[in-house]
């Protein structure tokens, strides 16, 4: 155990804010989807028995236990997660019933308590159960005000310091590397120093550190046992860094947060914003293969449950879907706040539509949408995993919507989300409530009603999201306003507001073409953040349809829908979110190729060699010239540890230097995705149609971590 320091001190950490977050107070969710989520979410947690909750706790003590136990895939480890979401249900609503109910189970399950806790309240998941029932009883203390919480977190952290593993294997080990947050949060409540002390023992530096230089995490598993990153905990795990920063300040926290969100969107999230193909963070140029098929291996031959896994050549979820948004909202909210950037909202956007605001309601046995997926060729949604992970950090998601949609400072008030919803703030002058009025991303326009008790100056202001690239219509009191509408940045209305002014916004929700990632193809069809879906016609869209493709798609009155025909074939395309339990829909569709250049259309100088499909070369100097008519082209290779780097000329210009090195041995061990085998695609769009040449040159120049120059090519695609 950690020697007790004696000294509590009370100290206020938010001068590291540069915008605030209301922190559930006096938010409301009015009608519409997030608010309906929410009261619904709201009711099947409420509805789960007590004694059920309670079951596996009073067992596991020798106490009588009535009812029945809740069973499923975790059983009560999520308990903690449940404490935390109806103390902040409560602080957000003022629904004393979730606070009731939170203090019973809190009381109950303190009376199972013990010297031995290792098979008893902590049970067998060690390091992950702690962590979660340290953040309920943070929140109870929080939000709900219990001071009985300081005895329990006293007791359980008591024996933590005695009994968890301190090994901390590199991306794995239980999810140790996520403690820091609850435990940083500890110490911000109490001021008990002790807890800081323990946080920064479970801090995750050897991961932080690779993102605070920007360096490749990947070549880092090759020192380590673990071959894999799980995705969601380690995206959970900068939340412990964005604890660290707030109470230290240090930048070096910071920066690993920064690089950790622009690494996640440039090369991990789908256009749900989603990541995680069967719970993994994905090797580079990967992504694209697993809306098709993948690579599995089998540990041991005969066994019979891994053989059944490596029979299917499927990844099984794209997304851990309310795990994985939960992780991202906090990362994206600690950035919002420490930086003021208005961009991280698009994330947050992009997931409460696409991502845990998109999961079909649980049921009250516990089956819950675990995963998202986006195959190629199709998917639906399902319920599956009674009492998983997942039903912990659902209920927090969906009350974490209203520390999302507003932040503030001194003189302004920002809108993140657009949605029907309601904020008391405490402006420079007096109390303003704003109020939206609006069934947005269903129609284009927000309505803003703005009511301060007195005539007040502030700057109201509202993200200007990534998606509205011919920005923003505004009006106050329906009078054209001249305001600077920069995607991705705050957009800024500053005069002296009285009661009764109308703020309107108007988007442009027009569909649009994404592909994914910076690949050519697949893509996907969005209006705003809403992912579009395909749900009448299980066969693939017609090439010819796809030059100017947005155009080509007709609205459905009065609703988000668009439909596309071409001859029998007919496609109506809705929201994601509006996918029901077993219905078919199709996400992601192939660009149109106009030509595919194999080794016998490229001209190869030097010395090269064919293996298979795959010429290469490891001679500097040597190069391959193509020409091509179009304004779209992929090359299409291999990377190795001993890949090489080389110049891309068109027509005759330099316009990058590639790396085609990828540490190559990484395996997931539990579910036998194997990511041993590195694709390389590099592209370029946004040419003339006219005819161009490619010319790709070995430099003798290699990355640090890789053993040659290698260089490959499998062929060039021209797309449409």
């Amino acid at each position: 155990m950690l020697e007790r320091s004696k000294k509590v001190v009370r100290l206020d950490f938010n001068s590291r804010y540069v915008i605030k977050p209301f922190d559930f107070n006096g938010v409301q969710l009015l009608g519409g989807f997030l608010g309906d989520q929410y009261r619904n979410i709201r009711d099947i947690y409420y509805s789960i028995p007590n004694d059920s909750i309670l079951w596996d706790f009073r067992f596991s003590a020798g106490l009588t236990a009535p009812g029945e136990p809740l069973g499923g895939i975790h059983g009560t480890s999520p308990f903690g997660q449940w404490l935390s979401a109806f103390a902040r249900m409560y602080k957000a609503t003022g629904d004393t019933a979730m606070r009731d109910k939170a203090f019973y189970l809190l009381e109950e399950w303190a009376k199972t308590i013990s010297e031995d806790l290792w098979n008893r309240s902590l049970g067998r998941m060690g390091h992950y159960t702690y962590d979660k029932i340290v953040c309920g009883l943070v929140d109870l203390i929080k939000y709900a005000g219990n001071k009985n919480v300081l005895i329990y977190l006293n007791r359980i952290t008591d024996w933590a310091e005695d009994n968890l593993d301190r090994r901390r294997p590199y991306a794995g080990g239980g999810e140790w590397y996520t403690l820091s947050e609850n435990l940083y949060r500890a110490y911000e409540v109490t001021g008990d120093r002790r807890y800081f002390e323990f946080a920064k023992i479970w801090e995750y530096t050897k991961f932080w550190d690779l993102l605070a230089k920007k360096e490749d995490i990947f070549t880092a598993l090759k020192e380590f046992e673990c071959k894999y990153y799980h995705a969601y905990s380690h995206v959970n795990s900068l939340s412990g860094a964005a604890m660290a920063y707030k109470l230290t300040g240090e930048r070096y926290y910071l920066d690993a947060l920064i690089n950790a969100y622009e690494f996640l969107q440039e090369t991990q999230c789908f256009a749900t914003g989603g990541y995680g193909p069967d719970e993994n963070l994905i090797v580079p140029d990967l992504l694209p293969e697993t809306l098709k098929v993948i690579r599995r291996k089998r540990r041991r031959p005969g066994d019979g449950y891994f053989f059944a896994i490596e029979s299917n050549p499927l990844i099984l979820y794209h997304f851990e879907t309310p795990c994985g948004s939960w992780a991202a909202f906090k990362l994206a909210r600690y950035l919002m706040t420490f930086t003021g950037r208005a961009h991280y909202g698009d994330w947050i956007e992009r997931l409460v539509y696409n991502g845990v605001g998109a999961v079909i309601p649980t049921r009250k046995d516990g089956t819950i949408m675990y995963g998202s997926r986006y195959h190629l060729y199709g998917a639906q949604k399902t319920l599956w995993a009674p009492w998983s992970c997942c039903t912990g950090t659902l209920p927090q998601a969906v009350t974490e919507y209203h520390n999302l949609i507003y932040f503030y400072d001194e003189e302004s008030i920002y809108i993140n989300l657009f949605t029907s919803s309601r904020v008391e703030w405490n402006g420079p002058d007096c109390q303003v409530i704003i109020t939206q009025e609006t069934i947005f991303p269903e129609e284009e326009t927000v309505l803003i009603r703005v009511e301060p008790e007195i005539p007040s100056r502030f700057d109201l202001k509202f993200r200007v999201p990534e998606w509205a690239k011919d920005g923003v219509k505004v009006k106050v009191n329906n009078i054209l306003l001249k305001v600077k509408t920069v995607p991705g940045e705050w957009a800024v209305i500053d005069r002296r507001w009285k009661t009764g002014d109308i703020v309107t916004l108007k988007f442009n929700m027009s569909p649009r073409i994404e592909p994914l990632l910076k690949y050519p193809s697949p893509f996907a069809i969005l209006c705003g953040p809403v992912v579009m879906v395909a749900t009448s016609d299980p066969r693939d869209m017609p090439h010819e349809l796809f030059s100017n493709l947005p155009s080509k798609l007709t609205r459905s009155k009065g609703k988000l829908e668009y439909s596309l025909k071409r001859g029998e074939w007919k496609q109506i395309f809705k929201p994601f979110y509006k996918v029901g339990e077993y219905e078919y829909y199709r996400m992601y569709f192939e660009r149109p190729i106009k030509d595919i250049l194999t080794h016998d259309k490229i001209k190869f100088h030097g010395h090269w060699f064919l293996d298979g499909d795959i010429m290469y070369t490891n001679v500097s100097g040597s190069y391959f010239e193509c020409s091509f008519i179009g304004s779209t082209l992929s090359w299409e290779g291999l990377r190795s540890e001993d890949g090489g780097r080389a110049e891309v000329f068109i027509d005759g210009k330099k316009v990058t230097e590639v790396s085609q090195y990828a540490y190559t041995d990484l395996f997931c061990d539990w579910n036998l995705l194997d990511q041993r085998y590195v694709p390389f695609n590099w592209s370029i769009s946004d040419l003339d149609e006219d005819k161009h040449i490619l010319k790709v040159v070995v430099s003798p120049n290699k990355d640090p971590s890789s053993k040659g120059t290698k260089i490959t090519v499998r062929r060039i695609i021209i797309y449409v």
